[in-house]
């Protein structure tokens, strides 16, 4: 990795963290007690023509190559199709979309992607190579927080603003002397025809390819439309596409209306390419929409979401961990679907650099004293496996061999004495900082009563979780860092998306930085031996455990934190993608097989 590419990484990656917390994972269906039925068959005659969601935040943006959020993600995933799609649980295989087939290069650093004919946006205009080129160059020249993954392994070298904006026209179609920039051999990303783009990198990134089928920011926006509505600004988002972003798509719906901080209506693109692919030609991601209609409510009331589902006003419904089983017992017609382990990590950082925590055996006292078992079944509600990070148990190079930390309080209390503190005598209080939310509240007790057992005082903070990881940013060392807190992590299907916690090098999360783990993480990133890169990742989990700076709590089953995960029995074919947003509906699967 070059030093710029890495500096820009670590800078952003940081940001992104915040309020990313959407992942890969496999293509699953809702398991109900209900005779299949085939998605391209399913008959819609008498049943509603409109789904009604309420998630749990508004959009952050509707610009994919902007937005963070899997309330944004939802949106911009259901109207703008990726190249490809994962079409395995840990993305071992993909499936074309707006690709029909790709290649690579024998050192890694070359791409090559052919390109669909025949597809275009609903306003008529087309998609082709141009456009894809345009999309990545405006996400690297705009700078957003999500374009750091642009700078991992490109660079804009040779292209400007001025040239992202000189593409002004509703052909979609560059003029000679942009077309001239565009074929540069030597630059990033190179159009070689109207139907064919290369991706030159400017380092080995293995994951690349897993990158480009996770949706935003690998999503492409029509670039007539923006370019007549403020076109392109260099490190500056565009206000128009931020509530307009999803107007015109690609894909199986168009937002037809938004009112920030209420509601998104999505409707069936009237125009849709795909809509006649044979079957031999089509699969999930392009199928056309089932249900006409979708309203996204956005209501950050539990009780109000929980009411709505379970007297069908909502036929799905974003329910925390801890209200899940009570929402279930209170609605005979709903159910959670049957996902299996899902891409999203449950953890708890110590601050590994600042005293007294700097004491590796006070590490280990505070995690023996912990009974993760417990969290487990009482905050989570049973909806999360044991797990020893950084990677799910679900991806291709995690390590089972390795096993969690035992809860053993005498250990703990042997531990503590060792560290020079019998029985917590000299340690000050422990400050433990979550994001708002009930769920985290009642971890948070049980890590309170647990660590006073062997003599540990922790003051819990209950705080906006903007607030928490703006803290958890600050250096480790500072005396404003927290002593300890509270995190969520997903991403797509590599282990690329799961370094960031574990090292404060990549500019995410100080609470530790161990050289050897760096390295071995920037190893394992151009590692193109499987063999060898999952002998790397395994000593990457072995060392993050011996640096006792992260306590595991668990991967979430069947659900997650935050998304949509309840909904009404007669909603079926709930997909959830093997790319962003994993936690939000690909409402083109959904369909109904009675009124609710």
């Amino acid at each position: 990795m070059s030093a710029v590419s890495r500096a820009k990484r670590s800078i952003l990656a940081a940001v992104v963290i915040i309020v990313v917390i959407v992942a890969g994972l496999g293509i699953y269906f809702a398991t109900q007690t209900k005779p299949s039925v085939s998605l391209s068959s399913t008959s819609t005659a008498g049943l509603p023509n409109t789904l009604v969601v309420d998630d749990n935040a508004p959009p952050d943006t509707l610009d994919p190559g902007v937005t963070l959020t899997i309330a944004g993600v939802e949106i911009t995933d259901n109207v703008l199709l990726p190249l490809n799609a994962c079409a395995t649980t840990a993305c071992t295989s993909l499936v074309p979309v707006l690709a029909t087939s790709w290649t690579a290069s024998s050192d890694g650093l070359t791409y090559t992607y052919l390109l669909r004919n025949g597809v275009y946006y609903n306003n008529g205009d087309p998609f082709n190579a141009y456009v894809v080129w345009w999309n990545v160059y405006r996400d690297m020249i705009m700078n957003q927080p999500i374009d750091f993954l642009f700078y991992s392994y490109f660079n804009t070298t040779g292209v400007t603003a001025a040239d992202i904006n000189s593409l002004n026209n509703p052909q979609n179609t560059p003029e000679a002397s942009l077309l001239q920039v565009m074929e540069n051999p030597h630059n990033s990303v190179t159009v070689l025809n109207s139907s064919a783009i290369q991706f030159h990198l400017t380092n080995r990134f293995v994951a690349f390819m897993v990158t480009v089928a996770t949706g935003t920011p690998w999503a492409f926006n029509d670039p007539y439309v923006v370019e007549q509505h403020g076109g392109v600004v260099a490190n500056q988002p565009n206000s128009w596409m931020a509530t307009n972003g999803t107007n015109v798509g690609n894909g199986p719906y168009i937002t037809q209306l938004y009112v920030y901080d209420e509601y998104a209506k999505l409707v069936a693109n009237p125009n849709y390419w795909a809509q006649n692919l044979t079957s031999s030609e089509t699969n999930i991601f392009l199928q056309p929409a089932k249900i006409p209609e979708v309203i996204v409510n956005y209501k950050t009331d539990e009780l109000t979401r929980s009411l709505d589902v379970e007297s069908s006003t909502a036929q799905a419904v974003a329910i925390t961990f801890d209200d899940i089983k009570k929402v279930l017992a209170d609605c005979a017609n709903c159910y959670v679907a049957n996902l299996g382990p899902t891409a999203t990590v449950e953890w708890v950082a110590i601050d590994s650099l600042k005293p007294p925590l700097d004491n590796a055996l006070l590490r280990r006292a505070i995690i023996s004293a912990i009974n993760v078992t417990q969290i487990q079944q009482i905050a989570y509600n049973g909806y999360v496996v044991p797990v020893v990070g950084p990677e799910p148990t679900t991806w291709p190079y995690y390590d089972r061999s390795i096993s969690a930390p035992v809860y053993n309080v005498t250990l703990a209390k042997q531990l503590l004495a060792e560290a020079g503190y019998p029985n917590g005598a000299g340690l000050r209080p422990i400050d433990y900082y979550y994001g708002t939310s009930t769920v985290q509240t009642v971890a948070g007790e049980i890590m309170k009563a647990d660590l006073a057992e062997i003599g540990i005082t922790v003051n819990l903070h209950e705080i906006n979780m903007d607030t928490v990881l703006s803290m958890a940013d600050t250096p480790g060392q500072n005396a404003t860092a927290p002593d300890m807190w509270q995190m969520t992590w997903s991403w797509y299907s590599d282990f690329s998306a799961y370094e960031y916690p574990v090292d404060s090098a990549f500019g995410s999360f100080a609470n530790m930085h161990n050289a050897t783990i760096v390295n071995l993480i920037l190893e394992s990133d151009a590692e193109m031996n499987p063999t060898v890169r999952a002998q790397e990742i395994s000593q990457i989990t072995q060392d993050v455990q011996q640096s006792a700076s992260i306590i595991w709590l668990g991967q979430d089953i069947d659900t997650f934190g935050t998304g949509v995960n309840v909904f009404n029995k007669c909603v079926a074919g709930v997909y959830y993608s093997a790319d962003f947003p994993t936690s939000s509906i690909a409402f083109n699967s959904v369909y109904y097989t009675c009124a609710p």
